[in-house]
């Protein structure tokens, strides 16, 4: 698996305000841990460099790393809850929606691969129906890097 950053960022809200910079990653048993958190001024691009210059400070070079910002996420899911949606709406079976949702949430192939295999066997039709649907517009594993 390829290693991945993901990166936010978030307004904070009190007193003194400013914005809160979190780096997150998953470990092999998928389980996700932070890496690094700053506080910033402003969500801008200033205050972007500054994290990032503070974070390869922190790494040094790691090869084929890969950063996600994690509003860039957002498509995926939505992409994904509509999927669901004409899922449930067409073959009316929570069993089906929840085995569609793990393989959209899915960050390995060998996962994704295994959700649908089981769709496959549960109910071939909603199979070939999200088969039908580009999994690179609705699957995690599949999102364009």
């Amino acid at each position: 698996m390829r290693p991945v950053i993901a990166v936010d960022g978030t307004y904070l809200k009190g007193r003194f305000g400013g914005t809160m910079f979190v780096t997150t990653t998953q470990d092999g048993n998928g389980q996700v841990y932070p890496i690094a958190f700053g506080y910033g001024d402003s969500e801008n691009n200033l205050s972007w460099e500054w994290f990032f210059d503070c974070l390869k400070g922190a790494l040094g070079h790691i090869d084929d790393l890969g950063f996600l910002k994690c509003s860039l996420m957002q498509p995926i899911p939505y992409v994904a809850s509509t999927l669901l949606k004409n899922v449930k709406k067409r073959f009316d079976r929570k069993d089906v929606v929840a085995i569609i949702d793990k393989a959209a949430r899915a960050y390995t192939e060998i996962k994704y691969n295994r959700y649908m295999g089981e769709l496959c066997n549960l109910h071939k039709n909603a199979f070939d129906y999200v088969e039908a649907a580009d999994p690179h517009k609705w699957s995690l594993v599949h999102c364009p890097q």
